[in-house]
C-alpha cells in the first residue's frame, strides 16, 4: 500500500535534486476515466486506451494515490508519464501509447497490449492489464522483462532506488 511517507520521500528526493514534480491529477479527470464503461469490442484507438487506463485505475489503487499526489515526474532520466499534461508529447501517456500502437512504421507486439507508463535510459515501464502487473522491460528487446510487480508501490520503490 502506497503511503504518504513514500510519496513524501519521492518529493524530497526530487526537491533535493532540484527536479520539479507535476501537480496532482484533477479529481474530475480521474472520475471521468473511472466511469468509462469497458467496451472490449472498441476499434477506436483512444477509446480502447481509455478503457485500459480505467482498468489500471480500478485494479491498482496505489497508482491513483500517486496520481492524486503528482501527475507524473522526471528525475535523473527516469520518467513516469503524465495523463493530463499534453506537452511535451514525449511525456504524455496517451501520446506515447499512440506512438507504440498506432503508427505507420512499426507496431511493437510486446507493447501493443500493454500500457507504457514511463521509461528511463535502458527500460520501458509497462502495465499489463491481463496479468495486472507492472513490468520493467528492456527498451530495445521489449520481450525481455527485467522485473514484475503486483502493485504500484513496489514498482515505484524499485525505480526510485535506481535514480537516487
Amino acid at each position: 500500500m502506497m503511503t504518504k511517507t513514500q510519496i513524501n520521500k519521492l518529493k524530497k528526493m526530487m526537491n533535493d535534486l532540484d527536479y520539479p514534480f507535476e501537480a496532482p491529477l484533477k479529481e474530475s479527470f480521474i472520475e471521468s476515466i473511472i466511469q468509462i464503461e469497458f467496451n472490449s469490442n472498441s476499434t477506436n484507438f483512444l477509446e480502447k486506451l481509455c478503457n485500459e487506463v480505467s482498468i489500471l485505475f480500478n485494479n491498482q489503487p496505489d497508482y491513483l494515490t500517486f496520481l492524486r499526489a503528482m501527475d507524473g515526474f522526471e528525475v535523473n532520466g527516469l520518467r513516469l508519464f503524465s495523463l493530463s499534461i499534453p506537452e511535451p508529447s514525449v511525456k504524455n501517456l496517451f501520446t506515447v501509447n499512440e506512438f507504440y500502437r498506432n503508427n505507420d512504421d512499426f507496431i511493437n507486439p510486446d507493447l501493443q497490449e500493454r500500457l507504457v507508463i514511463g521509461d528511463d535510459s535502458i527500460s520501458i515501464f509497462t502495465y499489463d492489464i491481463k496479468s495486472n502487473f507492472f513490468e520493467i522491460r528492456d527498451n530495445i528487446g521489449t520481450e525481455n522483462i527485467f522485473s514484475s510487480f503486483s502493485d504500484f508501490s513496489s514498482f515505484l520503490n524499485e525505480i526510485m532506488d535506481s535514480c537516487s
